[in-house]
């Protein structure tokens, strides 16, 4: 390749990457949990509890009562409380899988998980639970346990299945 063709291809590659980019902040929703909630975090970073949140809403779509009433923030909470209780290295995996689920779908959507809409998000979960790679699906059931345990231990969603709640109360 001639030392000028080299420069034109690598400038036009430059201008569309700094367009891309331009695009990309452009496309920036900034969905930050409120205050008074990330405040409230003690092992997940807002980042990562917003990431969560939209992972809740997705997997909890449809439940009873609907976890959109306080945008999941009692799911969250708990979740975080039980993350805080785990050894470090678990913690780490749980991180570095909500950092892997937010920037996956950057090659195909051009978005950040947390951006994206909801049947979006769907198809990435879907992604992940199908995924043929064994990480990806473990990483999926994880989450999925996780908002599914975090719903279900909340009172309110006893009367939807029939738990008359536990017997002793602490």
């Amino acid at each position: 390749m001639q030392r000028r063709r080299f420069l034109r291809v690598s400038l036009w590659g430059s201008a569309a990457l700094l367009g891309f980019y331009g695009l990309a902040r452009l496309q920036r929703e900034d969905r930050r949990l409120p205050a008074s909630i990330a405040a409230r975090l003690r092992c997940l970073s807002g980042k990562q509890g917003r990431i969560l949140q939209a992972v809740a809403l997705r997997i909890l779509a449809g439940a009873d009562p609907d976890p959109a009433i306080d945008g999941a923030h009692t799911q969250l909470l708990f979740i975080d409380g039980y993350l805080d209780r785990l050894a470090d290295p678990l913690k780490d995996d749980v991180r570095a899988l909500l950092e892997l689920l937010e920037y996956s779908p950057l090659l195909r959507h051009g978005r950040r998980f947390s951006t994206l809409d909801g049947a979006q998000q769907d198809q990435v979960l879907q992604g992940f639970e199908h995924s043929r790679f064994d990480l990806l699906r473990q990483g999926f059931f994880a989450l999925k346990s996780l908002c599914c345990l975090a719903h279900y231990q909340d009172e309110r969603s006893f009367a939807a299945i029939g738990y008359s709640g536990p017997l002793l109360r602490r």
